[in-house]
């Protein structure tokens, strides 16, 4: 796989641990006592970026004050203007806003957190990246077939692509192949290890995910 590009004038980097693992863990709306064994196996097996639903400030503070010093933590979803300062202020290193307004947009740049607002066709991609979007959220990635990303990348190239959404084993493989800095996976990684303490299985699905960026890395 070909390596990263700089950052264009003005846009702000993809945090580092993201860009090395290439994975991001999207953690789904639970409460903050059913994630914290989740994250500790995730932490354990190599995945060291997480996604949190937007909506819960006091989550987010909790699991970045007890998992920060070895992960990555953002949020996704739709976020509240009102409420963008005291998200920053939990120390958020990323955001995958849906349909964010201005004002949401500007208060992430200004606090030096990159933003990957959300997309789907070649259009809006083009669109969401000239608007001076840090990196363009792909979601939902499984509407179109596994090899979406190649085609997205020939369609749009240039811009940094993450998708997120039902995105398997062999979708994930095309993506980063085809440039992707990383990827978002919910239910295919995270599963319902929230819910019903499948620790095991969850360790299998990262190691699996793992193996598949690694192979493309060789």
């Amino acid at each position: 796989m070909s390596s990263q590009p700089a950052p264009e004038s003005g846009r702000l980097p993809l945090p580092a641990r993201m860009l090395t693992s290439q994975v991001v863990a999207v953690l789904p709306d639970e409460p903050v006592a059913s994630m914290m064994a989740p994250v500790e196996v995730m932490l354990q097996e190599g995945i060291q970026v997480f996604s949190l639903p937007a909506g819960d400030v006091e989550r987010l503070t909790t699991l970045h004050t007890i998992f920060g010093a070895r992960g990555s933590f953002g949020v996704h979803g739709v976020i509240d203007p009102d409420g963008i300062d005291a998200l920053i202020a939990t120390g958020i290193e990323f955001a995958l806003p849906v349909g964010p307004t201005p004002q949401v947009l500007a208060a992430l740049r200004a606090a030096g957190v990159p933003a990957a607002p959300d997309a789907l066709t070649p259009t809006e991609v083009r669109a969401v990246r000239a608007a001076g979007a840090d990196a363009v959220q792909v979601v939902p990635a499984d509407i179109g077939s596994a090899t979406y990303g190649p085609a997205l990348a020939e369609l749009a190239p240039g811009v940094p692509c993450l998708p997120r959404g039902g995105v398997g084993s062999y979708a994930l493989r095309k993506w980063i192949s085809s440039g992707a800095p990383a990827a978002c996976l919910d239910e295919i990684l995270v599963g319902d290890a929230c819910t019903d303490s499948a620790l095991p299985a969850l360790r299998e699905r990262c190691r699996s995910v793992l193996a598949v960026i690694a192979d493309e890395r060789a």
